[in-house]
């Protein structure tokens, strides 16, 4: 369809109603069509296919139309939409002016209607703001070449747009060399310009000077003499070079329509200097002098302000992203994607578009993009329209039961919606997906599996030797083929499912699955590992320990081949449906870590596939890894390999040749099975890790199985996958066999163009919020915080404000001094998956102001970061004491206290860089705390002593010896008068198993010789301390309970019970900022407490006991982390206030900033979120009103 013409009347994609061909030239076509979702008119401009006919002109083309895309939008250009490639061409749409050309205005009449004085102020005022357009261009780098009254439009209340910026330069390639058209009209473009509005240095490069530069000075005289065209009537010259000569005639001879004023012409004289340097320097300095003309000559002044550009905001850049995606400018288009969350962390486009493509470049999962499309919906991102995005990215996943129901809900909302049809319709084309558990194995695990090439027949078999055939759906196996044996290490079926071999003992054992029935063995060696079919079943292949191959006939037992494959054991093996090719791989420990194509009537190896090169050893080359891994396809024609430190490759076996190789970021890979058609491979990995579904030819991640597996399946013991990698066999533990389907990729969810703004309207709309922002400012700093909130809720009521970042700003300074009330977003800032990096737990501290991280690495490296960019802007030398065991901000969050695995503490600042280590001569140190101030941090030692620093000098204040042993705990109250610690009440501890009696907490004055109390054990050697706000309660929180005790007295006040779920040395309890509420863990919930008297004023009900968790400095909020789920809470009402997901093992830490906007989030695998809250706020009303 690539040369088809639209036609008026036609609706393209269902979405596109052609109108009309507004014009059609050499070059190409433009169509006004109606948007039919919006009802929203556009021009639509398509180059002729003979000029995008090769990849150098198509890329010019798409190059040039990318410079309208990137001029952005402003009130006197006409704004570029997007493009769109349709039918294989590149499509221009673009804003839809209704009042038609300036071109037609001078030819019909129109722009000389009314009296003398009116048509004069019309053409001053034309002149004015087309200077204005073209100044906007010009400010941008980019010059027009193409200025003409054609490409000037005009709107029925007067406003002038210039457009067709940028494809004058593709004309100008596309038709180099290339003689104009005999008759071609003088005012129509060739070559990149038209010969009735070319300047001098325009037609000397046309006459062949390449010593030609064209400058914005071209822009100028074409301008002009589009100026005196409106006086004239008419273009002035057939060839623009002559405009300024006939300019002196038509003033000499009065033939002008209108008569140009003297000071006009004096100015236009200036533009039609031969010299380009010599013309008026840039189009704002023209605008203010027209500007300046036209009150002296009609004698009032021009009404028009000065213009500004519009600031995109989430739409226009989700737009504009989607055009440079289009244009090939993927990085320049995830830049774009940023800025858009920037500005609206849940703007619904630019989640699923950005989220869309990162899914299809392998950079997220699809169960991540649709955590986050869910996010955006509920945060009021458009519930009927969020349905459709839904629905298509489900039905992309072949998560078709959700996809159905999500797809009819967007259909009955919006039934003219021709995506939403589209996609409802491939829901209802599609059959019933296979999905199925099996349990018939008795308890014993799934050790091997095999499935026919439909899907519809699969074998298992387990460890106890037991063997069945069974259909997926039924209840019952199809046949019980041995109820026990020796363990089945490898399965294999032909095409159809009727021929059946198995590899138990070490021995190829064959089945007729039709009947049930064992058929004769061939003679064979024993040590055989895996097995292969071919697909017609005549032949049967199997691979041993040592890498030899062996091929027979399935009917006779004849030898058909026998060859030394591989220097290690043979991990994956196929054979084609005649039997005439084999396909083997060796994988993992010792193996060689290659693919080998075989010819089997020959014997001989066809082609070799060997990793990438990583390092030499004696001089070579390395090329294999233990932890690469690969697999081959059923059919023998391909195999897939993912390299340690490599590739992600796939390898066509028949060719020989590499078909793709993208980046993967695969782990611990335990087993593979790959589809016939070579995209679809199936992974699982060791450690009860993700079960994941990938299309190999890009490494994007299809669909994450473990999360819809039967309970209990922590790791999968077998994969198989059907030939058009549609449907996965899982053999689990306990006896049991899953089916699942995977996606095909036949439907791609299509991507969302947000309804383009015009420019007046996105500038009236800044200048609103732009003064609302002010006036809560000047009324913030008068103190008037509940007028200054109304002024910031005003603002959040504007269109595409709602969640801007200066409005979220501005809560935060304004709430300080509110209650806090609504959770308006949260959403991720970024990832950093930290796999071999960070400690193992993480180790990681926020500043209290949320804008400086640090977290360390088992290396012994601490990484300071920007939280809010997230960019790591300095790392620490390991130094000495090894790696981090607890890192904390001091000294107003300058300074960086680091307790390390060694015993050490080393002192690093964020101001010089500089470092100090802290050591003991008595011993390894053990604990420290330090006071909120942050000027005095308590270290404790191995031997049980104790010393005050200040900071940061770091001179000793106070030594004493408070225990016979380790001491395990510390705390500092407020004001440094106080100290309490944990300790073992003799050295031996250290040595010897500890008992709860053995630990013993203390409570000091720094200076004194004797403890003021002591509360003997048993206590717990993980047990934390902690002084209330005040100073005059000490927490001692244990694994079942806090417990406060009276710091004058030593009594006990009370006790509030819990279950912790530790993961952690802070997880036990977490205290609000002004310590009047604490938190602590409970089975299935989080217990919010007063401090005060320990009454739980909240209990907030948690699916499962968190383990990370987090009180928000006022206490109006909480974190939880269960698992991998995180939740945020309002604890006045109990309520969750919204589930973040993205973490992929369990959660380990929860970190706050103090006004609530950052969380830092950390789990076991190595994975750090980082994560923004914006919140509003309620304020009590101003007295007087």
């Amino acid at each position: 369809m690539a040369g088809q013409e639209w036609a008026p009347g036609e609706v393209v994609l269902g979405l596109y109603e052609v109108l009309g061909v507004v014009h059609s030239g050499g070059m190409g076509v433009v169509h006004r069509v109606r948007h039919r979702g919006w009802q929203v008119d556009m021009a639509v401009k398509t180059p002729r296919p003979m000029y995008v006919r090769n990849p150098e002109d198509r890329r010019l083309f798409e190059a040039e139309a990318g410079t309208w895309v990137d001029l952005g939008l402003h009130p006197h250009t006409v704004g570029c939409a997007y493009v769109r490639t349709i039918d294989d061409l590149p499509r221009v749409f673009a804003e839809w002016v209704d009042g038609g050309s300036l071109a037609q205005a001078v030819d019909g009449g129109q722009l000389y209607e009314g009296g003398p004085e009116a048509v004069l102020a019309r053409i001053l005022d034309i002149a004015v703001q087309t200077a204005w357009g073209l100044a906007h261009a010009h400010e941008a780098g980019l010059v027009h070449q193409d200025v003409k009254s054609a490409n000037v439009m005009l709107e029925p209340d007067g406003t002038a747009k210039v457009t067709d910026f940028g494809l004058a330069r593709a004309r100008s390639a596309s038709e180099i060399g290339e003689a104009p058209p005999s008759g071609l009209p003088a005012t129509v473009s060739f070559g990149g310009m038209t010969r009735a509005y070319c300047s001098p240095e325009q037609a000397a490069a046309a006459a062949g000077d390449r010593g030609v530069r064209l400058t914005a000075a071209t822009d100028v005289w074409s301008w002009a003499v589009t100026v005196l065209e409106m006086f004239a009537g008419r273009p002035p010259a057939r060839r623009g070079q002559a405009a300024g000569e006939a300019m002196e005639a038509l003033l000499r001879g009065g033939g002008a329509r209108v008569p140009v004023p003297p000071a006009v012409a004096a100015l236009l004289r200036q533009c039609f200097d031969v010299d380009p340097a010599a013309r008026p320097d840039g189009f704002g300095e023209l605008a203010a002098a027209l500007a300046e003309l036209y009150r002296e000559i009609l004698g009032v002044p021009y009404g028009r302000p000065v213009p500004r550009a519009a600031r995109l905001l989430s739409d226009g850049l989700s737009n504009h992203a989607l055009s440079l995606l289009d244009l090939g400018r993927t990085e320049e288009a995830e830049e774009l994607w940023r800025r858009a969350l920037g500005t609206d962390p849940y703007h619904l486009p630019s989640v699923y578009n950005f989220g869309l493509y990162r899914w299809r470049a392998a950079q997220e999962t699809g169960e991540e993009l649709v955590a986050d499309l869910e996010a955006a919906v509920a945060a009021g991102g458009g519930a009927a329209h969020g349905a459709f995005l839904l629905g298509a990215v489900q039905l992309e996943r072949h998560e078709d039961e959700r996809a159905g129901e999500l797809l009819r809900e967007a259909v009955a909302a919006d039934p003219a919606s021709a995506d939403a049809a589209e996609a409802l319709a491939e829901w209802e084309r599609r059959p019933p997906r296979v999905r199925a558990d099996f349990d018939g194995h008795k308890g014993k695990d799934v050790s091997a599996v095999a499935v026919s090439a439909d899907g519809g027949l699969v074998l298992s078999g387990d460890r106890a030797g037991r063997l069945l055939l069974w259909e997926p759906g039924r209840s019952r196996p199809r046949r019980t083929l041995t109820r026990s044996g020796e363990r089945v290490d490898g399965l294999a079926m032909d095409a159809a499912g009727a021929l059946g071999a198995a590899v138990r003992g070490g021995v190829v054992e064959l089945w007729d699955l039709g009947r049930g029935r064992r058929l004769p063995s061939p003679p064979q060696h024993a040590g055989a590992v895996v097995v292969a079919v071919s697909g017609d079943g005549r032949y049967v292949a199997a691979g041993y320990r040592r890498g030899l191959i062996r091929v027979w006939e399935a009917g006779g037992g004849r030898v058909v081949a026998t060859v030394q494959g591989h220097t290690g054991s043979v991990t994956s093996l196929a054979l084609s449906e005649d039997g005439r090719r084999a396909l083997s791989a060796s994988f993992g420990g010792e193996h060689d870590c290659t693919v080998r194509a075989w010819d089997v009537p020959g014997g001989t190896c066809a082609a070799t596939l060997i990793g990438p090169a990583r390092g030499t050893l004696h001089g070579r080359p390395v090329h294999s890894s233990p932890m690469d891994t690969g697999a081959v396809s059923p059919d023998a024609r391909y195999a897939v390999a993912a390299w340690s430190q490599g590739p992600l490759t796939v390898w066509d076996a028949r060719r020989g040749a590499v078909v793709s190789e993208v980046p993967h970021a695969w782990r611990f890979v335990e087993s593979m099975a790959l589809a016939t058609a070579a995209r679809t491979v199936l992974t699982s990995a060791d450690s009860g890790t993700e079960v994941q579904a990938w299309d190999a030819s890009t490494g994007r991640c299809l669909r994450v199985l473990d999360r819809d597996l039967p309970p209990g399946a922590h790791w999968v013991e077998a994969l198989g996958v059907s030939a058009d990698g549609g449907v996965a066999v899982l053999g689990l533990p306990g006896g049991r066999v899953a089916v699942r389907p995977v996606p095909t990729g036949e439907y791609r969810a299509p991507w969302c163009y947000a309804r383009p703004r015009a420019a007046g309207e996105l500038t009236r709309a800044d200048e609103v919020f732009r003064e609302l922002m002010e006036r809560a400012d000047e009324l913030a700093a008068q103190g008037r915080y509940p007028a200054a909130a109304e002024a910031l809720r005003t603002a959040q009521g504007m269109p595409g404000f709602d969640r801007h970042p200066a409005l979220r700003s501005a809560w935060a300074r304004v709430g300080e001094h509110g209650r806090r009330s609504t959770l308006l977003s949260a959403s991720p800032l970024y990832f950093y998956d930290a796999d071999q990096v960070f400690t193992q737990p993480p180790t990681a501290a926020l500043r209290e102001d949320g804008r400086v991280a640090a977290t360390g690495r088992w290396t012994g490296e601490v990484d300071v970061w920007d939280v809010a960019a997230g960019e790591r802007w300095h790392t620490f030398d390991p130094g000495e004491g090894g790696s981090a065991r607890d890192i904390r901000f001091a000294v107003n969050g300058m300074l960086l206290l680091v307790l390390t695995s060694a015993g050490t503490i080393r002192q690093l600042s964020l101001e010089t860089g500089g470092k100090r280590l802290f050591t003991d001569e008595t011993g390894a140190l053990t604990a420290f705390a330090v006071n909120p101030a942050g000027d005095r941090i308590l270290i404790g030692d191995v031997t049980g002593t104790l010393r005050l620093r200040d900071l940061p000098a770091g001179r000793i204040l106070h030594t004493w010896r408070a225990h016979g042993g380790r001491v395990r705990a510390v705390a500092l109250s407020r004001d440094g008068r106080y100290a309490a610690t944990l300790g073992a009440t003799r050295p031996e501890a250290d040595r010897s198993p500890v008992s709860a009696d053995e630990n013993e907490v203390q409570l000091w004055r720094p200076g004194a010789d004797r403890p003021a109390w002591t509360l003997p054990g048993p206590v717990s050697m993980d047990t934390r301390l902690d002084f209330s706000a005040d100073g005059r309660t000490l927490f001692v929180s244990q694994s079942l309970s806090v417990a406060a005790w009276d710091v004058g007295t030593g009594e006990f006040r009370y006790a509030v019970r819990g279950q912790a779920a530790r993961t952690s040395d802070e997880t036990d309890v977490a205290f609000g900022g002004d310590g009047r509420l604490a938190a602590t863990p409970d089975r299935e919930s989080l217990r919010v407490w007063e401090t005060a008297t320990g009454e739980v004023v909240r209990t907030l009900a948690v699916p499962g006991t968190p383990n990370a968790f987090a009180l928000s400095a006022d206490g109006s909020f909480a974190v939880t982390g269960t698992d991998r789920l995180l939740q945020i809470w309002d604890v006045r009402s109990g309520r969750c206030l919204r589930t973040l997901e993205g973490h992929r093992t369990r959660l380990h830490r929860a970190l706050l900033s103090r006004d609530g906007t950052m969380l830092l989030t950390t789990d076991l695998g190595s994975g750090m979120w980082v994560w923004e809250m914006a919140w509003g706020f309620d304020f009590p009303p101003e007295p007087g009103t």
